[in-house]
């Protein structure tokens, strides 16, 4: 059996981070450009809070959970993956511990996702 990662990258863009975002664009892009070399069949998701737009399952399902956009669903890398971390959006609402809450459940359903692959491919 090949060894498998899935990996979510929670990432605040709200305006507190606005100074940062070039620096976490990079990390992240070469962090999931590594990945596209050397373990093409890893899993990659990418959560964005502090965000003007709202998209995410929890929004659509159950309402609220607003300023959080699920950018990329967990999914093998791939080039666009690294291109959208390289534009990664300004937001407009700073972060905060609800937001990140929101970050952490989410990440819980990716990790379900997740596990539904691995066993799937297992």
């Amino acid at each position: 059996m090949a060894n498998k990662e899935a990996l979510v990258l929670l990432l605040d863009v709200g305006p507190s981070m606005h100074s940062v975002i070039p620096v976490i664009e990079k990390l992240c892009s070469m962090l999931v450009q590594k990945k596209l070399i050397y373990n093409r069949h890893d899993k990659v998701g990418v959560v964005l809070f502090g965000t003007k737009e709202t998209y995410n399952e929890l929004t659509l399902e159950l309402g609220g959970y607003r300023h959080v956009v699920v950018l990329k669903n967990l999914k093998d890398v791939d080039g666009d993956m690294v291109e959208a971390l390289q534009k990664l959006p300004r937001g407009t609402k700073d972060g905060d511990c609800i937001h990140r809450a929101i970050g952490f459940i989410l990440l819980k359903l990716l990790l379900v996702q997740c596990y539904v692959f691995l066993v799937a491919t297992d």
